[in-house]
């Protein structure tokens, strides 16, 4: 009797056990991914990326180097379009890469030659006339890179130079109307490619999991965060375009006002995706309050 009364405790007791893991499971499925760390670390990427990219920029400006608009014109929409379409492209290539069996490799490569790239644009603004300085630079930083592959640090280094880069130059070679047009198609596209194609998702997820500098990683110990370069370059494409091409009585603060709007963009998705735990794209928000800020400068004459 006894006997049965210790195995029916036992029982009880197990079945308590089991009961208290399915809810701490249950628990960690519903809470919130909401941690200030986060919000602090993007805080802190997008301060750094974006005044970086500022500092190019006038460099860039100052030396008097831009990329040649396709069409002639800076102002011209169509030169939006082609933007578009070198996006569409690229997306299409790293997608195929993904897909193809020695796609690791490839896609190591591809980012090798965007790493290369961006750096000496980043670089070459600081020593216009030491080819050879910018070049030794470049090659540190990518043999750095392969040799230290799961650096998620090191990672964050590389894409913060690559959006420095790639906004800065892409920026100062656009009109603010042709940016604000190319935005808006890239919003619609980020929606699309999000929520109904979803190959943005899945994108992202082989991205990270081979830990290209294609994202910037924000860890927390709820979750970890990955935001697309793509969500920083951009408001660094409109500033700079702002203050290299902009029409405003005061360019500089213009462009100000929308990084920090973008920011707040950002934030606002992010509390989302932590709240609802869904993939969410962040272009959209950041892309409306930056068009309501220059549309509310252009209106008091800012």
């Amino acid at each position: 009797m006894k006997k049965k009364l210790i195995k029916k405790k036992e029982i009880i007791k197990k079945q308590k056990e089991i009961n208290k893991n399915k809810t701490k499971l249950k628990n960690s499925d519903t809470k919130s991914w909401l941690n200030k760390k986060v919000f602090l670390m993007l805080t802190i990427l997008f301060i750094i990326s974006q005044t970086l990219g500022l500092i190019v920029a006038r460099n860039l400006i100052n030396l008097g180097i831009k990329s040649s608009p396709i069409t002639g014109d800076i102002n011209n929409p169509l030169e939006a379009i082609y933007l578009i379409s070198i996006i569409l492209i690229m997306t299409t290539i790293i997608i195929i890469l993904i897909k193809y069996k020695k796609q690791r490799k490839l896609l190591w490569l591809f980012e090798g030659l965007a790493i290369f790239a961006t750096t000496t644009i980043v670089f070459s603004s600081f020593f216009p006339t030491d080819d050879l300085v910018v070049l030794i630079i470049a090659l540190i930083i990518i043999v750095y890179r392969y040799t230290h592959k799961e650096s998620v640090l090191f990672r964050n280094f590389v894409s913060i130079i690559a959006i420095a880069g790639a906004g800065a130059l892409i920026g100062i070679s656009l009109g603010v109307i042709v940016v604000l047009i190319f935005i808006s198609l890239l919003s619609i596209y980020d929606l699309i490619a999000v929520f109904k194609t979803k190959h943005m998702v899945e994108l992202g997820k082989n991205v990270t999991k081979q830990n290209l500098a294609f994202t910037v990683s924000m860890p927390t110990k709820q979750h970890s965060f990955e935001l697309g370069n793509g969500d920083l370059i951009i408001p660094l494409i409109l500033a700079a375009s702002i203050i290299a091409n902009g029409f405003f009585n005061n360019n500089f603060l213009v462009s100000i006002f929308c990084l920090i709007g973008s920011l707040i963009g950002l934030i606002i998705s992010i509390y989302i995706v932590s709240v609802k735990k869904i993939p969410l794209p962040a272009l959209p928000p950041q892309t409306i309050i930056m068009i309501i800020i220059i549309f509310i400068s252009a209106l008091i004459g800012l």
